[in-house]
């Protein structure tokens, strides 16, 4: 099972506890965690949950509302509470599951899915969102990548955890260069970044995710049809680079 943390989730927790001391607590819920999901800006996480208007100013109004907030300065440790920490072993067997070596925010944000009776779960819900939903497009979204960057493509991606670019990761691409064994041992690899191809800014950088109803698909409530696609795109200037159903 893997029991180290991704770079963007150590970030999600330090925002979590920032957001903790911000709301004058002294423990870190699976609320702070949502909240450092939103904030954390990676390629899964953070898009999909803008998508549904899952915004860090409505959780803590939600937070508010249930008396959430303290009256005095907070001291302490702000240790994670017993439903942080069952996010957080739930978010190592989801990304144990999909074969990963880390737990990234996409794993957090399943973790806090299937963990379901946290404040987090439960500000979601109150925020229109359907959690079974919401996990299909996270791994919908984690697919759409692994598309992308994965195995069979000629585009592969530096990563802390398996399938979600890092801040500061380096794409690569494979370029062929000619050598003295080339029939022997097949072309070299160049490792040159990968650039979004209308803008130019590197991909480890602006990568982002979205699951889209295309015009002329039907909805029924909130559930979203057949007819959604997840598009991989650059968050810079929202050229498209991928779109499976």
């Amino acid at each position: 099972m893997p029991e180290s943390l991704s770079a963007e989730s150590e970030r999600v927790l330090a925002i979590a506890t920032d957001e903790a001391v911000a709301l004058r607590q002294d423990f870190t819920g699976t609320e702070h965690i949502l909240l450092g999901l939103v904030a954390c800006d990676d390629a899964i996480a953070a898009p999909l949950l803008a998508k549904h208007g899952i915004v860090a100013n409505e959780i803590r109004a939600q937070v508010a509302g249930a008396g959430g907030v303290g009256g005095d300065e907070s001291s302490g440790t702000r240790s994670l509470t017993a439903r942080a920490k069952q996010v957080l072993a739930l978010a190592s067997r989801e990304a144990e599951g999909l074969g990963d070596d880390a737990v990234s925010p996409e794993h957090l944000l399943l973790g806090i899915i299937r963990q379901a009776t946290g404040v987090a779960a439960l500000v979601l819900r109150d925020m229109g969102a359907d959690l079974a939903e919401l996990r299909e497009e996270v791994l919908e979204a984690r697919d759409a990548l692994e598309t992308v960057f994965g195995g069979e493509s000629a585009l592969t991606l530096g990563t802390s955890g398996a399938g979600s670019p890092t801040n500061g990761a380096q794409a690569v691409v494979g370029i062929p260069t000619e050598g003295p064994d080339d029939a022997a041992s097949g072309p070299a690899r160049a490792v040159v970044p990968a650039l979004c191809p209308s803008c130019g800014q590197p991909l480890s950088e602006v990568l982002a995710a979205a699951s889209v109803v295309p015009a002329g698909s039907t909805v029924s409530g909130r559930r979203r049809s057949f007819g959604s696609v997840t598009l991989i795109f650059c968050g810079a200037c929202g050229h498209t680079l991928s779109a499976t159903r």
